[in-house]
């Protein structure tokens, strides 16, 4: 009996990355020394949006200068080519919402009456597949970014074993009279990485759980000294979030090498498990499905998985 190769065993503990850059074709993630993600510019500007107007605002008779950008935990992307409408005297400005996009919570709109010189209309990030409406004239002193600072998000670091799961599903094919299968096809594929996460970072878990949102402030009904607080809520109608994930795990025996388990675009198929107990801190189990990029060769769809040698 062959003893078992060592340098092909044992690999540590990994922390987890949201929002990966997605590697071309024969390519791996990007990686520094210390095995972070190093790409920015992960999430791709939108497209230009659609707009309409809508008779019964306060806008002046005007054409309306517009852009679009998308939002992410780490940055915002550049904007997206310019598009205008000119809008009848008494009239409001619809701006439709970008379609769901990996990797972004939400979206900023830019708008101006001068082309190039639109600014920011909306005090916070508006959530995806809700529009804005342009009540009143443009305002506002903050122009689109010019560079586009996405980038992957820190997930928080792992306990225990990381599950990467293949599993390819195949279909007997058979035939009257004959006793067995006479050929098989492949019809399906899956593939999935379960962790468990060793921080419990509320914001960071808002972006896992489908329909929740975050909120930090102050509640003075509190205690006095003890009125900080931040909220994770969740429930009703939503889009389900999906992301290109990593696992990023350094070689035990092989330091400054690391294995880099990766889905292109996946979601949670099951919701953040928290388990509370006065003997061990507290920890979140998740479990990422796989989503095909059809737009990829076949065999390189739903993701990867390598090592440094």
């Amino acid at each position: 009996m062959n003893a078992p190769d060592i340098t092909k065993i044992h690999q540590g503990p990994g922390v987890l990355w949201l929002g990966c850059a997605v590697p071309g074709a024969g390519a791996r993630l990007t990686i520094d020394v210390n095995g972070n993600p190093t790409a920015t510019g992960v999430v791709a500007a939108p497209a230009a949006p659609a707009l309409s107007s809508v008779v019964g605002g306060a806008l002046s008779s005007e054409t309306y200068y517009v852009v679009i950008t998308l939002v992410t935990p780490t940055g915002e992307t550049t904007p997206s080519t310019e598009v205008s409408l000119a809008v009848a005297a008494d009239s409001e400005l619809l701006i439709q919402s970008p379609p769901p996009t990996p990797g972004a919570i939400g979206w900023n709109a830019y708008v101006s009456t001068t082309t190039g010189t639109e600014k920011l209309q909306n005090a916070m990030p508006l959530a995806i597949g809700i529009n804005w409406t342009q009540t009143a004239a443009p305002a506002g002193a903050t122009a689109a970014p010019s560079v586009n600072s996405t980038t992957a998000l820190y997930g928080g670091a792992i306990e225990g074993a990381t599950t990467f799961g293949i599993v390819p599903k195949i279909a007997e094919i058979k035939a009257d009279q004959v006793f067995g299968a006479i050929d098989a096809r492949p019809t399906d594929a899956e593939a999935s990485i379960e962790a468990t996460l060793l921080e419990t970072d509320l914001q960071k878990l808002s972006f896992l759980i489908a329909g929740a949102s975050y909120l930090e402030g102050t509640d003075l009904t509190l205690p006095a000294g003890f009125q900080s607080f931040e909220q994770l809520t969740y429930g009703g109608l939503f889009t389900i979030p999906n992301w290109s994930i990593a696992v990023i795990s350094p070689r035990v025996n092989y330091p400054g090498k690391f294995v880099v388990s990766q889905l292109y675009q996946a979601y949670v198929s099951k919701e953040p498990s928290l388990a509370f107990s006065k003997e061990k801190p507290t920890t979140a189990k998740v479990t990422f499905a796989g989503i095909a990029v059809t737009s990829r060769a076949a065999g390189d769809q739903l993701g990867s998985i390598w090592r440094q040698l």
